[in-house]
């Protein structure tokens, strides 16, 4: 700690140390591979070493890729859909990208990215993220559309941080084809053993095993409504509807707020909270 001179001289003034900018670097596409209809999962190659803080991640974030199409630049964030184990194993980092119509950079990787194309990608940043805690617990996951993304690794990290542990997953999707990776959410449903409890609920399909028809209080109180203030974590992802609904939810069933994490999903993906500081490309 600074202290005064002994002659009273001026104090020296402490300037806290900050961490420096989030800087693009240029990664390779190592896998493209579809997880939806006209949905993909895009793995980056990040082997390298001066790579390594790409791969220094928490379950749940993101990242943002900058790319000019057609002329126009855009820059536009996507969740990491792979626990941070995974991707360190791999040395690979996976985003989904789900097309949004009229969107300006979902179409162009979903219809033109491929496997050797280079892409300018932030390191990964945000805070809904999930911190292990020790011993069982119950979360519950209420997620729509592409909200299934960090979800995925979030849900990954829990099951695993204590064998006892359940979680509660309540999905929402127009049809099955375009549930955004389903495939990876059945397996991790069945490594899980059953501790993992899966709830589709489709509003323009009708399929055996699914609820038919959009998420509400009713569904809520009969899927997940029993033991609200047993439940370590409630995990929210998706679009404003959705979360809103589900918000309130919780608000009038006496749910402490601090047990409530939430991600809300645009057309422009999760909010990049801090400009980035451009690098040559």
């Amino acid at each position: 700690m600074w202290r005064p001179r002994a002659d009273n001289g001026p104090m020296p003034l402490l300037r806290p140390a900050s961490a420096p900018p989030p800087r693009y670097r240029s990664l390779e596409v190592a896998e493209v591979e579809p997880v939806a209809e006209r949905a993909v999962s895009i793995a980056f190659d990040v082997a390298a070493d001066d790579l390594a803080d790409y791969l220094r991640y928490a379950a749940g974030q993101y990242v943002t890729l900058d790319l000019t199409i057609e002329g126009e630049r855009v820059r536009q964030s996507y969740s990491l859909w792979t626990p941070p184990a995974r991707a360190r194993a791999e040395r690979r980092l996976r985003i989904a990208v789900a097309e949004v119509a009229g969107g300006r950079m979902s179409p162009w990787l979903v219809s033109h990215v491929c496997a050797g194309d280079r892409i300018r990608v932030l390191p990964p940043r945000g805070e809904f993220t999930y911190a292990a805690q020790p011993g069982p617990a119950r979360h519950v996951v209420i997620a729509g559309g592409s909200g299934i993304t960090p979800v995925l690794a979030i849900m990954a990290e829990v099951l695993d941080a204590d064998p006892a542990t359940e979680v509660d997953l309540v999905l929402a999707n127009r049809t099955r084809g375009s549930s955004v990776l389903r495939a990876e959410v059945t397996a991790l449903a069945k490594e899980s053993g059953g501790r993992l409890r899966v709830t589709d609920v489709l509003s323009r399909e009708v399929s055996p095993g699914a609820r038919h028809g959009r998420i509400d209080e009713e569904l809520l109180d009969e899927l997940v409504g029993t033991g609200c203030d047993t439940v370590a974590g409630w995990w929210l992802c998706g679009p404003e509807g959705l979360l809103a609904l589900a918000e309130a939810w919780l608000s009038e069933r006496g749910v402490r707020p601090d047990r409530v994490h939430r991600e809300r999903f645009t057309t422009t993906g999760p909010v990049d909270p801090r400009p980035p500081v451009d690098t040559p490309r």
